[in-house]
């Protein structure tokens, strides 16, 4: 070989020593740091998902939990979202227990009603006669009205020998 192709071979080796590494080696070093932050963010991938599995008896418990919730809220409030339908099951409700007490119903108003957001408020008054020994059933009775029925007014007099009395229940309605 001679000294002209010698130097040719060392210039070029230079050159491509030069270029690999001005050139190769910044993007291996790139791919490589992309290559760890993609198995970073990989790992913070897993931990999530083994902490949801962790979790997810937790979060059924909660489910369950809610859904016996809503359940039970269902419950406080009437069915149907016709007007006429729900106030006469206010009155109905209303009516039982007071029966279930042993009051007298003197009168018993058309309930009024009024909608708000989807929901159906259903008012109902109606007055009583009673004697002193069902006062307590008569406000046992009431109680157990809740939390499907507020009494929102009550009022209770004397009269010689009887109690008059009148009362204001509020129900309401949802539409689904």
């Amino acid at each position: 070989m001679k000294r002209n192709e010698k130097q040719l071979i060392i210039l070029a080796g230079a050159l491509f020593l030069l270029v690999l590494v001005v050139r190769i080696v910044p993007l291996l070093m790139d791919q490589y740091r992309e290559g760890q932050a993609e198995i970073a963010r990989l790992e913070d991938r897993i931990d999530r998902f083994r902490s949801l599995i962790a979790e997810t008896d937790e979060w059924m418990e909660r489910e369950a939990l809610k859904r016996a919730e809503v359940a039970e809220l269902e419950t406080w409030v009437f069915e149907g979202d016709n007007p006429n339908l729900v106030g006469s099951s206010v009155q109905r409700t209303l009516r039982q227990a007071v029966e279930k007490a042993g009051i007298s119903i003197r009168s018993m108003d058309v309930a009024s009603f009024s909608r708000v957001d989807g929901w159906l408020q259903v008012n109902q008054n109606m007055d009583f006669i009673l004697d002193q020994n069902e006062i307590l059933p008569f406000l046992e009775a009431v109680e157990q009205l809740r939390p499907r029925l507020h009494v929102t007014a009550f009022n209770v007099t004397r009269n010689r020998r009887q109690y008059t009395g009148s009362i204001t229940v509020t129900g309401f309605s949802h539409a689904n």
